[in-house]
């Protein structure tokens, strides 16, 4: 469990219940001297990781012209809010990995947290979303950017995804079973009567628009990530997302279509949690579908008392007609807004992980697993020792190889960590 332990398959204990992960030493991603931050992590289809992440861009950024005409050396220079989107691949489990190559082609103040860029990949080639704040700087009215690998190493020219300007962020990419690519993202073109809509396009392998900009839904909430799953060959759609109401109750929804995202039915309820919050918590909710078509989605919420904060997981075993009561993963009484995720292998093991406060008041990374039958849970486990705060944890899956990588924080300063573990199959 601590850094430097070697991997070892997941089996059960002598209680029935799943052993803790071990995991391998901690990997660092990028230029430490940049920030690192906001990783997310990806199987390609011929194994290989990819991490994508945010870095500081090299240039500092001047105040303002003004400033900038009196004030020549670069620490008079306020620290250049431009971030780039680095994305670098293994061969070998995070073990070694490839030069980082940058996805933009422009100085762009790249968003991260739960904002951050994402990979997909299909036809052989890398995919690449991410946000970036509006023409005035606002990142409340932001745009999706799209950028693919030109197959020479770098990537094409990116481009804005959403035809109404400064309307767009919280991007999600997939490629379905088909090869196309499914885009989402929260939009705010119309902001009355219900703001917030759910917002999709579809493009080709080779990123060419094969749909305009569509609605498939409204009164989401406004910064927390959306979730996407497939079955029947991508004609069955699956997206998870966490809606506001009128009196600013926030509970996930499930959305499903049968016709390749075209269009959904209405929405269904995860779980009545009754979290009232007047700001958005960004912590969106994580969704997983396994081979037995059982749906799993883990999520944070506040509820209603304080007792009942925490980490919760649901099931549905009607493929989303209804789920099952949430069941708590790991309670918290502290008033920060935590985050969790979640992968599922191929024997149906559930792979929660999450953040959340230690005894010493400091955000670290928790993990769990639940077992094939729905019953057995593993012990809870601290993947992170962080001296800041460790927050916003990714997985990857791919047999018995399980990644997990966040950003760890100490004041200013941000990185990313990545580790590794061996688990059944």
């Amino acid at each position: 469990m601590l850094a430097g332990c070697s991997s070892t398959s997941v089996a059960p204990d002598s209680s029935g219940r799943a052993a803790e992960l071990r995991f391998g030493p901690e990997q660092r991603l990028g230029n430490n001297e940049k920030n690192p931050a906001a990783p997310f992590l990806r199987y390609s289809p011929d194994g290989r990781l990819f991490a994508v992440w945010t870095e500081d861009h090299d240039t500092p950024w001047p105040q303002s012209d003004k400033a900038s005409s009196h004030q020549h050396k670069a620490g008079n220079r306020a620290p250049s809010p431009m971030r780039n989107a680095l994305i670098s691949w293994s061969a070998d489990g995070g073990k070694t990995w490839s030069s980082a190559r940058r996805v933009n082609d422009t100085v762009e103040a790249v968003q991260g947290e739960e904002n951050g860029p994402k990979v997909a990949f299909a036809d052989k080639k890398i995919y690449v979303v991410w946000s970036i704040p509006g023409s005035k700087g606002d990142k409340t009215r932001a745009n999706v950017r799209f950028a693919l690998d030109d197959g020479k190493g770098g990537f094409t020219a990116a481009r804005t995804l959403n035809e109404v300007k400064d309307a767009a962020r919280f991007p999600i990419i997939e490629a379905d079973p088909d090869g196309n690519l499914l885009v989402a993202w929260i939009d705010r073109r119309i902001d009355n009567p219900k703001p917030r809509q759910l917002y999709l396009m579809r493009l080709s392998p080779d990123g060419k628009a094969l749909t305009k900009n569509y609605q498939v839904g409204e009164g989401l909430c406004e910064c927390c990530k959306l979730g996407i799953a497939f079955a029947d060959g991508g004609k069955t759609v699956y997206m998870v997302d966490r809606e506001v109401n009128a009196s600013k109750i926030r509970n996930h929804v499930l959305r499903k279509s049968t016709n390749g995202a075209a269009s959904f039915g209405a929405p269904v309820e995860i779980s009545d949690d009754g979290w009232q919050v007047p700001s958005c918590p960004h912590s969106g909710p994580s969704i997983g579908r396994d081979s037995r078509g059982r749906l799993h989605v883990s999520w944070f919420t506040l509820g209603r008392t304080e007792s009942e904060a925490g980490i919760y997981y649901s099931v549905s075993t009607d493929d989303g007609k209804s789920f099952a009561p949430r069941r708590l993963v790991q309670a918290n009484t502290a008033p920060e807004t935590l985050y969790a995720t979640l992968a599922v292998g191929t024997d149906d093991t559930i792979y929660l992980a999450w953040s959340n406060l230690d005894g010493a008041g400091k955000a670290q990374i928790y993990m769990r697993t639940l077992g094939p039958d729905g019953q057995s849970w593993s012990p809870i486990q601290q993947v992170s020792r962080a001296k800041g705060n460790a927050g916003r944890p990714v997985l990857a899956l791919l047999n018995d190889q399980l990644q997990v990588a966040w950003t760890e924080t100490d004041g200013e300063d941000s990185r990313v960590i990545l580790r590794n573990a061996t688990v059944a199959r």
